[in-house]
C-alpha cells in the first residue's frame, strides 16, 4: 500500500487512464463485453473527464504554491513537454505529415487540436484543452481573480447556450495561433505588471476564441464544458482546502453538471437518439466520473493500493504511449490468438514501455531546475 497524502490522486489518474485504454482495446478484444458496456457507459469519455477534474483540482493550487507564474511555466513545461516532444518525433518520422510545417508550429504551441491541425496521434486532442485551461487560469492569475467562483459557471452557462448553434471554424491557424501564444507568454512572464496582465488578457482571449470559434466537430459542442469541468475540480479544491463554502461548490457542480447533460442530451436530439438507453448512458457517464471522483476524496486518509498509485504516477505516459502501441499491434490483436493472452500481452506491453519514458524522459526532465532535492523514488506519489 501506498501513503495516502496525494496518493489518491495517483489513484483517480489511473482509473481514468485504465478507462481510455479499455475503450480503445475493446475495439480489438473483448468485443463483446464492450458491446455490452458500451450501451451504458462512455467509457473514454468517463476517463478523460476524471483526468480533467484532476486537473482542475491541482493545476490552480500549484499555480499559487509556486507564486509566480514564470515558476509555473517552467513547471509545467519540464512536465509535459519532454514526453510529448519524444512522441511527436517518433510519430513523424514513422508516418511523415503532408505538411510538416503546420503540424510543427501547431503542434509546438500544444493546441493543435484547437487550431485545425490534424494530430499526430488522436490522444493528444486532450492535450490542447489542458493548455487552453493553462492559458485561462493564468488570465485570472494575473486580473487577480484566480479565487472566483465564476468561470466555471460562466462556461458551463455560455457552453450551454452556444451548443445549439452552428460551429464557426477559423480553419487551420497554426502561425496566428503560434504568434498570439508567444506574445501572451512573453508578456506574464515579464515581471512587468502591465505586461502581464496584457499578456494575461491575450492569452485568455485566444483560448476562448478557440473554443467559441475553432473547434473540431468532434468537439464542437462541448468544448467550453470541458474547462468548465476543469475550473470545477479548482472549486473543489477550494472548498476542500476552506477558501470558500461547500454550499458555494455545490452550487457550481450543480450547474456544470446540468450543463454538461444538456449538451449531451442535445447531441443525443441532434442525431434523433433520446432514448431511454442513450439519456441513460449519458447519465451513467456523468456519474462515473464524478462518483469517481468524490470516492477518492471520501477514501484519501486510507493507504491507497500500491499498484493502482504505481499506474498513476506512470499515466501521462501510458496515456501518450498506449495508442501507438495500439496501433502498430494492431494486426497481431486481430489474430486468432485467445483475447485474453492478447490483452495481457498489450497491457504488459504498454505498462513496460510507459515505466521506461517515465524512468529516462519524465523523471530526469522534471528535477531539471530543481533547487529541492528529491529522493529517488521513481514510481513515488506524483504532483502533476
Amino acid at each position: 500500500m501506498t501513503a495516502p497524502r496525494l496518493a489518491w490522486l495517483d489513484g483517480l489518474r489511473a482509473v481514468a487512464v485504465l478507462l481510455v485504454v479499455y475503450a480503445h482495446l475493446t475495439r480489438f478484444v473483448f468485443t463483446d463485453l464492450r458491446a455490452v458496456t458500451g450501451e451504458w457507459l462512455h467509457a473514454g469519455t468517463a476517463g478523460v473527464m476524471l483526468f480533467f477534474l484532476v486537473s482542475g483540482y491541482i493545476i490552480p493550487a500549484s499555480l499559487e504554491r509556486h507564486g509566480d507564474l514564470r515558476a509555473f511555466w517552467l513547471s509545467r513545461a519540464r512536465r509535459l513537454l519532454p514526453l510529448y516532444l519524444a512522441m511527436i518525433a517518433v510519430l513523424v518520422a514513422a508516418h511523415p505529415p503532408a505538411n510538416a510545417w503546420s503540424t510543427a508550429v501547431g503542434h509546438a504551441t500544444m493546441l493543435p487540436f484547437l487550431l485545425g491541425v490534424p494530430l499526430v496521434t488522436p490522444v493528444f486532442w486532450t492535450l490542447s484543452f489542458e493548455m487552453a485551461f493553462y492559458l485561462l487560469v493564468t488570465t485570472l492569475f494575473t486580473v487577480r481573480a484566480q479565487r472566483s467562483l465564476l468561470p466555471p459557471v460562466i462556461l458551463a452557462v455560455l457552453g450551454a447556450a452556444t451548443a445549439p448553434l452552428v460551429p464557426l471554424r477559423l480553419g487551420e491557424i497554426p502561425v496566428a495561433g503560434a504568434v498570439l501564444l508567444a506574445a501572451g507568454l512573453a508578456g506574464v512572464l515579464s515581471r512587468r505588471r502591465w505586461a502581464e496582465v496584457t499578456g494575461g488578457l491575450l492569452l485568455g482571449g485566444l483560448a476562448l476564441g478557440l473554443l467559441l470559434f475553432d473547434m473540431d466537430p468532434a468537439h464542437a459542442r462541448d468544448g467550453l464544458l470541458i474547462v468548465a469541468v476543469m475550473f470545477t475540480g479548482s472549486v473543489i479544491h477550494r472548498a476542500d482546502h476552506g477558501s470558500t463554502s461547500w454550499q458555494r461548490a455545490t452550487v457550481v457542480i450543480a450547474v456544470v453538471a446540468a450543463a454538461l447533460l444538456t449538451v449531451w442530451l442535445g447531441e443525443l436530439a441532434a442525431l434523433h437518439a433520446v432514448t431511454p438507453r442513450y439519456v441513460t448512458r449519458s447519465v451513467l457517464t456523468l456519474l462515473t466520473f464524478a462518483g469517481a471522483f468524490a470516492a477518492g476524496m471520501l477514501l484519501r486518509h486510507r493507504r491507497t493500493p500500491r499498484w493502482l498509485a504505481r499506474i498513476g504516477v506512470l499515466s501521462y505516459s501510458v496515456y501518450l504511449v498506449h495508442f501507438v502501441v495500439l496501433d502498430l499491434a494492431a494486426p497481431i490483436l486481430r489474430s486468432p490468438v485467445p483475447d485474453p493472452l492478447l490483452a495481457a500481452g498489450y497491457l504488459a506491453t504498454v505498462l513496460g514501455i510507459s515505466w521506461l519514458t517515465h524512468r529516462y524522459i519524465e523523471v530526469p526532465a522534471q528535477r531539471l531546475g530543481s533547487h529541492r532535492p528529491r529522493p529517488h523514488r521513481d514510481l513515488a506519489p506524483s504532483r502533476r
